[in-house]
């Protein structure tokens, strides 16, 4: 190429050419060749080319079948003939992708020559700007606007429709048309989700309707899913998507080759359809699936309304009826005008004639005088913007005209319009005759009153006599039990203390008669203790253990003290059950429990203990559970079984179905307050010739933790003597204060007594110098724990030993932190206790 274009010299043309956005070919002028010779990047990007793929082919070879090849052909042509550019508008081209696939875009190209020097056309420049994105939104907006004209035809027809079938049928023949089904049907589905009911339809001329009853179950496994899963089935060819048996046959012999069919799911259910029908295979478009689904939301909206509406005609209808033949009557009162409106069943409540206009000045004329004010008063709060209070009073009516009173209750609310109230709406009804009956039945409850009250006098004295006996009896239950036991255990004191004061009795005999005396002591603290746990007044020393090694190693003791008659089996589980309690008294209910078995059984049968970890405490007694943990302790015996009347007393103190002399009644009346000390419950279980069980609940604890309050008396350490360590004894008793400090003197220590605990505080503040205080609990006046509890602020390393046999305050509030020594104690104890709080002090 000669002078023409390219020229070499064009440098800075070059760079414009090669740099711009705009995408540019240069063509040769070999008509109609029209080889490319050059290409910039914006070509290649938009036509998905390569440099290598265009350059030296010509332009009809290198983009083939294109649609608008023609017009492109002639616009190169008139560029040569007149050597003037030629611009196009809206040519197609059909762009192949790398994956072979077409994108159809538009182009507004414009071919301009490249002149020589001596006039000859040299080159054609051809540029393109694309416009596709311009030419789909003018297809878009097209397209929505006809949407919404069909969308507004759709819901006019359907709106000028008679009924609902005349709406479907308007809608599936508007539907039918604008996508060129050959047939459209709406269907309504039965409560089974299966048999609905096409009942008009739209189908085109040669096609046969589809009016009637079919089966969803009939057209297939995936039509049936997709309807009640609500989803839209789409088949474009049902000859070729479905197989024999999947509702090909169904869909064949109805005359469908493509079908939509879009569902509606209400509350859960399947309740209609609208299908769109092609006799032969379709390609559905996404927006045409779409149309169908807004046309079936549009017809159900429409189907709704239509029976709202009835449903509205019918219950203003029914309020017509009622209004004219109810006993309420309505009222409207215009606050503005001062017009009353009162229907005519209104107006006789008040002996009006029906003809009559009523205004506020008659109504309040016609109200009793005593019920004027609180009918005003009711009226304002209703008008009033800032109350808007319910009108609701009962107001008597004295007769215009035939001069009779009537009661009549009147409830309404006004209606605003910002801070005004423009109307009053209510109703009346007149309750003359209840209001005679309600008189009627008040004089008569006066009367009943007054009746009643006489029998409620007379009954609270006789209860009252019957509580006293009852209380009587058991103060004489509980004195003779107590009396009848103590008088045992404190005769065999008497005798062991009467021998021993023989003068000739050997070391040995000795010995006995004071082990004698001891155990007894003992005996009596155990039946103390029974009516303290009962009472639920004997302070818990409380820890943790494992229940499971509990009950395994108290049952070889169980075996020894039923007999060897009785059979023990123990069934407890390998993993521990810990609970927090006290040790002691769980093993004495549990010892109370199988002393009840073995008497039970009469000395023979069997005794099976169980453990068992369950995740809630049952309902007892008619008491609710508990959703916490627990440990169950089961004794199951073969017994003669306890009667169902005497289950409910077996807890009582002093109660026992033993004979005279074989039991006190404590034992599981002690077992009883245990448990239910220990936030526990028990459970008995009995037939008569079958046995009994009893299982005591406990909550469980996780693992082994600190036992409660301070540290217990040790036994394992052994007792020491005082060696010169003061102690300061408080006991307002003079007889246990005497012994006390002489036993603490005789062990070595020096004391000093206080009756009280203000002589106490005062003794540590003026003499001072005490290496511990040993105080009793119950006291007048300061308690103890009160007295502990001062020392520990004013003396805060001065030690505090309590004692106590019964205290209602250890037992609601534990110790506190201090030492506890129970009555009755011993010497050894009191003096093991003692070391060990005074040990270090002083450096002692």
């Amino acid at each position: 190429m000669t002078a023409g274009y390219p020229r070499p010299s064009d440098i800075a043309f070059r760079r414009l050419f090669a740099d711009s956005p705009t995408p540019q070919l240069v063509l040769a002028p070999d008509a109609p060749r029209f080889t490319i010779i050059e290409v910039n990047a914006a070509y290649l990007t938009a036509t998905m080319r390569t440099r290598e793929g265009l350059i030296g082919r010509a332009l009809f070879d290198a983009f083939p079948d294109n649609p608008d090849d023609t017009v492109l052909r002639a616009s190169l042509k008139r560029v040569l003939a007149t050597r003037a550019p030629d611009a196009m508008l809206d040519l197609r081209y059909d762009i192949a992708g790398p994956d072979g696939t077409f994108e159809q875009r538009w182009w507004n190209p414009l071919n301009a020559p490249v002149i020589g020097e001596h006039g000859e056309v040299e080159a054609i420049i051809h540029q393109s700007t694309d416009v596709t994105l311009q030419r789909r939104t003018e297809a878009a907006l097209r397209a929505s606007e006809a949407r919404l004209r069909f969308l507004g035809d759709l819901d006019e027809g359907m709106r000028g429709a008679d009924d609902a079938p005349a709406a479907m049928q308007t809608a599936a023949t508007l539907l039918a048309g604008r996508l060129g089904a050959s047939r459209c049907a709406y269907a309504d589905v039965d409560a089974d989700g299966d048999r609905f009911v096409i009942r008009n339809d739209y189908a085109a001329p040669g096609i046969a309707t589809s009016t009637g009853t079919y089966s969803l179950n009939l057209f297939g496994p995936r039509a049936a899913a997709e309807m009640r899963g609500g989803r839209t089935l789409v088949v474009r060819d049902v000859l070729g998507e479905l197989a024999p048996g999947e509702g090909r046959e169904t869909f064949l012999a109805i005359g469908i080759g493509a079908l939509v069919c879009c569902p509606l799911v209400r509350d859960g259910r399947l309740a209609a359809m609208m299908a769109v029908h092609q006799d032969i295979a379709r390609d559905w478009r996404a927006d045409e699936v779409a149309l169908v689904r807004t046309v079936v939301e549009r017809c159900w909206a429409h189907v709704e309304r239509v029976a709202a509406e009835a449903r509205l005609r019918e219950s203003e209808e029914r309020l017509r009826l009622a209004t004219e033949h109810a006993e309420i009557g309505f009222w409207d009162v215009d606050p503005i005008r001062d017009r009353l409106i009162w229907p005519p069943r209104v107006k006789a409540m008040f002996g009006i004639s029906p003809d009559i206009e009523v205004s506020m000045r008659d109504f309040y004329n016609g109200l009793h005088a005593d019920d004027r004010a609180a009918t005003a008063t009711a009226y304002a709060g209703a008008t009033d913007p800032t109350l808007r209070a319910l009108y609701d009073v009962e107001y008597r009516t004295v007769g215009k005209e035939d001069g009779v009173v009537r009661w009549v209750a009147a409830k309404g609310r006004g209606m605003f319009e910002g801070d005004r109230c423009v109307r009053v709406l209510g109703t009346a009804i007149e309750i003359t005759a209840r209001k005679a009956v309600e008189e009627q039945l008040r004089n008569l409850n006066e009367t009943l009153e007054l009746k009643v009250a006489e029998e409620v006098a007379e009954r609270a004295k006789a209860e009252d006599a019957l509580q006293q006996a009852q209380k009587m009896e058991a103060v004489g239950q509980l004195t003779g039990g107590v009396a009848h036991d103590f008088n045992n255990l404190l005769t065999i004191i008497k005798s062991s203390t009467d021998l021993l004061r023989n003068p000739g009795l050997t070391d040995e005999r000795r010995r006995r008669y004071v082990d004698a005396i001891s155990d007894t002591v003992d005996r009596a603290a155990r039946l103390t203790g029974q009516l303290l746990a009962f009472a639920r007044r004997q302070p818990h020393k409380r820890e943790v253990f494992d229940t499971v090694g509990r009950v395994h190693a108290i049952s070889e003791m169980l075996r020894t003290l039923v007999g060897s008659r009785i059979a023990v089996l123990a069934d407890l589980p390998p993993e521990p059950c810990f609970v927090e309690t006290d040790a002691t008294q769980f093993d004495t209910a549990l010892v109370n429990l199988a002393v009840n078995a073995r008497d039970a059984m009469r000395e023979e049968g069997t005794l099976t203990i169980q453990v068992l970890a369950i995740d809630a405490l049952p309902r007892i007694r008619g008491k609710a559970g508990s959703a916490i943990k627990h440990v169950a302790v089961t004794m199951t015996d073969t017994g003669v079984g306890i009667p169902a009347d005497r289950l409910s007393r077996i807890f009582e103190p002093f109660y026992t179905t033993k004979e005279v002399g074989k039991g006190t009644g404590l034992g599981l009346s002690q077992t009883y307050g245990f448990v239910k000390q220990s936030g526990g419950d028990i459970a008995v279980e009995s037939e008569v010739g079958h046995g009994t069980t009893f299982t005591l609940y406990l909550p469980m604890v996780e693992g082994l933790t600190e036992t409660a309050g301070a540290p217990m008396v040790r036994e394992s350490e052994s007792p020491r003597t005082g060696h010169g360590r003061r102690v300061l004894v408080v006991e307002d008793n003079v007889d246990v204060g005497t012994f006390s400090t002489q036993l603490l003197q005789d062990l070595g220590y020096d004391t000093i007594w206080a009756a009280n605990g203000d002589e106490a505080l005062c003794l540590i503040d003026e003499v001072g110098g005490f290496d511990a205080v040993f105080s009793n609990v119950v006291m007048p006046g300061m308690s103890g724990v009160e007295l502990g509890l001062a020392i520990r602020k004013r003396c805060p390393g001065l030690p505090v030993v309590l004692t106590s046999g019964y205290s209602h305050v250890l037992a609601e509030e534990g110790r506190h932190g201090f030492e506890l020594l129970q009555k009755p104690y011993a010497a050894e104890e009191l003096s093991r206790v003692l070391h060990r709080v005074t040990r270090g002090r002083n450096g002692r």
